[in-house]
C-alpha cells in the first residue's frame, strides 16, 4: 500500500496547495533578519566613529612649551597654593586656571592601551609626574597649554581650545 503525505491533507476539489509564506512575507522576514544581524556592526561603527571624533578634537598642534627646571617667578604666586590632581596614573600640577582632560585610545584596531591628554587655560606652568619622572612645562603666562602623556613621556604645546 503506497501512502503519500498528501493523502491525509484536507483539500477541496480543484484547490491548489498554498505556500507556507507569500512572497511579500518572505521579503519582510528577510529585511528583518538582515536588520537584526547588522545592529552589532552598526553599534561598533558608531563607537569607533565617536572615538575617532574625540581623538581628532583633542589632537592639538602648536608651538612647544618651554621645558624648565623650576617655574619662573611670573609663572606662579608664592601666596597661592598650587593645584594638583592625578589622572590615569599621571600627577598634574599647575599654578592657575582650570583643566579639562580626556583618555584617548592608542592608534590601532586591536590596541587597548590609552593615554591622557589635558588642556589648561592659563596654567602659569604645568608639572607632570609620570613613571617617577617629573617634567615642568612653562607655556608662558596667559597662554593655554595642552599636555599629552604618551608612554610616560609628556609633551606640551602652547595652544588649545579649552576655555572656562
Amino acid at each position: 500500500m503506497d501512502v503519500s503525505p498528501d493523502a491525509f491533507a484536507l483539500s477541496l476539489p480543484g484547490a491548489k496547495p498554498t505556500p507556507v509564506m507569500s512572497g511579500l512575507q518572505a521579503v519582510g522576514l528577510l529585511v528583518f533578519v538582515v536588520a537584526l544581524a547588522s545592529m552589532p556592526a552598526y553599534i561598533v561603527w558608531e563607537t569607533w566613529s565617536a572615538r575617532k571624533a574625540v581623538a581628532a578634537a583633542w589632537t592639538i598642534t602648536g608651538p612647544p612649551c618651554a621645558i624648565v627646571q623650576r617655574p619662573s617667578r611670573t609663572a606662579f604666586s608664592p601666596s597661592r597654593k598650587l593645584k594638583s590632581f592625578s589622572y590615569n596614573g599621571v600627577t598634574f600640577t599647575r599654578a592657575f586656571g582650570a583643566a579639562s582632560c580626556v583618555i584617548l585610545d592608542e592608534p590601532g584596531m586591536w590596541s587597548d592601551a590609552v593615554y591622557p591628554v589635558c588642556q589648561f587655560n592659563n596654567p602659569g606652568f604645568v608639572a607632570i609626574t609620570s613613571s617617577g619622572r617629573t617634567t615642568v612645562f612653562e607655556p608662558e603666562v596667559g597662554n593655554r597649554a595642552t599636555v599629552v602623556v604618551h608612554g610616560g613621556i609628556g609633551r606640551c604645546v602652547r595652544t588649545g581650545w579649552f576655555r572656562l
